[in-house]
């Protein structure tokens, strides 16, 4: 059995793509919503189901003529093909856990420690001190 590093290359590339994506689109928004790793890790586990289906559904056919499919319609191939599914699954829920750590340490330096807050329509509010608050309107 070799190792799968084309389809582990490509799975990385795409797990990368995926976090570059959205961190363009929480840097865009300012806030961080978007968790590229869990995005990723939720697709790569649906596409490693997928292939396993598939795999099966090759494996219990009967194929009377030598295809090109026999090869990569056995469990034995399927066992190879995991491993290029799996790393970068766990390397995705690794940068998942990670992201949810910066999102609560976000939210919480946010909610105790924000010396300025911008409301969407009001007014910018400084506090200047724990007893007075100081209002620039836009």
């Amino acid at each position: 059995m070799d190792f799968p590093w084309i389809p582990l290359l490509f799975n990385l590339a795409l797990l990368g793509v995926m976090l570059f994506i959205c961190r363009t689109i929480n840097a865009s928004q300012g806030k961080l919503i978007w968790n590229g790793a869990m995005l990723f890790f939720v697709l790569c586990s649906l596409a490693m189901v997928l292939d396993y289906t598939l795999t099966m559904v090759f494996a219990s056919a009967s194929f009377h003529d030598h295809t090109q499919y026999e090869s990569m319609s056995s469990r034995t191939a399927w066992a190879g093909r995991i491993l290029s599914y799996v790393i970068p699954c766990v390397l995705s829920l690794l940068l998942a856990l990670r992201f949810r750590k910066r999102q609560r340490f976000a939210a919480k330096r946010a909610g105790t420690t924000a010396s300025t807050s911008i409301d969407e329509d009001g007014p910018v509010v400084i506090r200047t001190s724990p007893y007075t608050e100081s209002e620039l309107p836009l």
